[in-house]
């Protein structure tokens, strides 16, 4: 009886189509973080996580107390559609990275909100090469991106 029972078990789960799945490989990409002094940590990152998070999963020196939630933030709808959007967008400005320039293609625009914040918040750290972390989510064609952590505000910031 047994064989029977799984026998018309497998043989109905055979007959329906099954969706591929990913894998936590085929979601994961390397990311490298440099320090002020130059210390290099390669880490795996998921995509869909942003830069913040994997630095904070990773004990990468880099805070970011508001998460990228609070502000608010302009979403390019279409071509002619820039929508601003609340509770979204970076709040205290704090997780603050440089990119280098030849990664500039694979990242989001940045909004005037962001760059205000950021020329405010850092003053002369800033840089056409600084972003937010919290502000990009991590994609596939982000592998081998190389991120700069500068030092950390001045305590009386936070």
């Amino acid at each position: 009886m047994f064989r029977k029972i799984s026998r018309s078990v497998n043989n109905g789960f055979m007959n329906r189509s099954v969706g591929k799945m990913s894998t936590v490989l085929e979601n994961t990409i390397r990311i490298t973080f440099v320090d002020r002094e130059g210390n290099r940590a390669t880490v795996p990152a998921r995509v869909g996580k942003t830069l913040l998070e994997t630095a904070q999963l990773h004990k990468v020196d880099l805070e970011g107390p508001c998460g990228g939630g609070g502000g608010f933030t302009d979403v390019q709808r279409t071509a002619a559609w820039n929508e601003t959007t609340y509770g979204e967008g970076p709040n205290c400005f704090i997780c603050h990275v440089q990119i280098p320039s030849t990664f500039n293609h694979l990242l989001p625009r940045m909004t005037d909100h962001e760059i205000d914040g950021l020329k405010r918040s850092w003053e002369e750290e800033y840089s056409r090469t600084s972003r937010l972390a919290c502000q990009i989510t991590l994609e596939k064609k982000h592998e081998g991106l190389v991120v700069f952590v500068p030092d950390a505000p001045p305590v009386d910031m936070m």
